[in-house]
């Protein structure tokens, strides 16, 4: 009797596998660049290169549009002629492929890379403009890495 049990609860757990709804699947395909390269082998590798979004608030600040905005950990303080906030971003990518991101991306949107710190992984990155700074911060957990940006005025400039 208990061996029975224990075969119909294996066979119910390995046939459910393929029932578990999985988001991604359900959402448009995104369309993303890819670049073929010869590897030290001499096989051609692709490397997809990931969607990007802009921050709705701050049409210079890219993002992968495949994090998810968490709104409960975001704030966006807009008054004439300044905009300055912080918003929160999570998905399950790894830290440095993240801080990668950014380091890449951003000066390609007149952002000019001052300095970053990591440890462990956890990855500060700091970038400014005549008018802004901007503050990345990226922390991988165990089931997701969180993105926090911050921006806002810089003084003096």
């Amino acid at each position: 009797m208990l061996y029975r049990l224990l075969a119909l609860l294996l066979f119910i757990s390995l046939t459910s596998c393929g029932l578990i709804h999985k988001p991604e699947a359900n959402q448009p395909q995104k369309s993303s660049t890819s670049k073929p390269s010869k590897s030290p082998s001499g096989a051609t590798v692709t490397h997809v290169q990931p969607v990007i979004s802009m921050i709705p608030e701050f049409d210079d600040i890219p993002i992968p549009s495949e994090l998810s905005r968490d709104e409960d950990r975001s704030f966006v303080y807009e008054a004439p002629g300044i905009t300055m906030g912080v918003i929160g971003y999570s998905g399950y990518y790894k830290g440095g492929s993240i801080a990668k991101f950014f380091r890449n991306e951003m000066p390609k949107h007149d952002w000019q890379f001052l300095n970053a710190f990591s440890e462990g992984e956890r990855y500060l990155i700091n970038f400014i403009k005549a008018d802004k700074s901007c503050l990345i911060s990226v922390e991988e957990g165990s089931l997701s890495t969180r993105v926090t940006i911050k921006v806002g005025p810089t003084q003096g400039r």
